[in-house]
């Protein structure tokens, strides 16, 4: 896997990937990429096509997310450990409008499905975010991984929440194009991991 960890995107050659545990992630895992896949930071994978990113994928240490996440920045609040702990803190989030959880499985581990997108009628414009070149809702910041992420107004986003020996793994997607074939594709790079 190529060590990106800079702005610029590299290519990742189609294959089987080790992903050590490290502030991104609670666990080590494995993956598997398609051709057309990009990474960045060193841990953020982005599907590509000839229109551009259509998915983003990765994991991430999580121990605080916004209450509001039209107002990102200054409004924390502190999770516990749990699985039960982030579901719980996501459904009650201010913003973004969050589907039922749903019980699956991710990695060889029982997992839990929250998916997320931003309401038609919210007004963007008056939203506060990191990035002022991305219209979105401000989820979280994660100080371990110093990584913020923007549910963007063309975006759906999929957290998968798993207890890997009493630590909180997550995984998170979000897709941009509606294409089955492009869905199908990371579907099949989820259904790849292995955890530990």
């Amino acid at each position: 896997m190529p060590a990106s960890y800079g702005d610029v995107e590299e290519a990742i050659e189609p294959g089987r990937y080790r992903v050590p545990s490290s502030e991104w992630s609670a666990a080590d895992f494995t993956v598997t990429f398609p051709e057309g896949w990009t990474v960045q930071y060193g841990h953020v994978y982005h599907q590509n096509d000839q229109r551009g990113e259509t998915a983003e994928f990765y994991a991430i240490d999580l121990d605080e997310i916004y209450t509001d996440s039209c107002h990102g920045e200054g409004i924390p609040k502190a999770l516990g450990p749990r699985v039960d702990d982030l579901v719980t803190a996501l459904l009650e989030q201010k913003g973004p409008v969050a589907s039922e959880p749903v019980k699956t499985t991710l990695g060889g581990y029982p997992a839990t499905r929250i998916d997320l997108k931003i309401p038609k009628r919210l007004d963007l414009e008056s939203c506060r975010l990191a990035d002022d070149d991305v219209l979105g809702l401000q989820l979280w910041y994660s100080a371990p991984a110093e990584k913020y992420f923007v549910l963007q107004h063309r975006g759906t986003a999929s957290i998968y929440i798993l207890d890997v020996a009493g630590h909180r793994q997550v995984f998170l997607t979000q897709q941009f194009s509606r294409a089955p074939e492009d869905r199908a594709e990371v579907q099949g790079v989820l259904d790849s991991i292995r955890v530990g």
